[in-house]
């Protein structure tokens, strides 16, 4: 386990997000069967009031989700398929990262595809999870007014058949 990443969403403080960076999915599931685990999801347990989902993804670029966590705002941002992305999803997402450079107030994109398949609104497959580091939530929102993101929302949006999206500020607890 590299850090374990926690806040609540701006737009609902009753949800809380956790996000634990792995060096692989693979160090996940062996610490799952641990003896340990048990007491870890008992104590989970008794913080988080309602339901828990575990979802894993593999983040691109290398390095990138670590300066999304670290920003004052991160937009959590899920694109929900039928079956799979588009094989060159994470390729196409790149070409946002560089259209939103020199954008007032963006600090980073990191981009994943989902192991497990996710089911939301009737969409079940696998998803694609965007951690976008923006200087405050309003940064973000002047954003979405522009025509910049106008002319390239369609690289994440994609073939996507559904859209969440909130906001966290990130604290680090190891």
């Amino acid at each position: 386990m590299q850090q374990i990443n926690f806040g609540t969403q701006m737009e609902d403080p009753t949800k809380l997000q956790l996000m634990i960076t792995w060096d692989s999915i693979k160090n996940d599931q062996d610490f799952m069967k641990t003896d340990g685990y048990g007491p870890f999801g008992q104590k989970l347990g008794t913080i988080i009031d309602g339901d828990i989902s575990i979802v894993h993804a593999d983040f691109k670029p290398e390095g990138a989700l670590t300066k999304a966590f670290s920003a004052p705002v991160t937009e959590v941002a899920t694109f929900y398929f039928n079956d799979e992305p588009p094989s060159d999803y994470v390729e196409t997402v790149g070409k946002m990262d560089k259209a939103l450079q020199g954008v007032d107030g963006y600090l980073g994109l990191a981009i994943g595809i989902t192991h497990e398949k996710v089911e939301e609104g009737g969409i079940k497959g696998r998803a694609a999870v965007a951690a976008i580091g923006w200087q405050s939530k309003e940064a973000h929102m002047a954003f979405r007014e522009t025509q910049s993101l106008k002319e390239n929302i369609h690289l994440l949006r994609s073939s996507s058949k559904k859209v969440t999206m909130w906001h966290v500020q990130f604290m680090q607890s190891v």
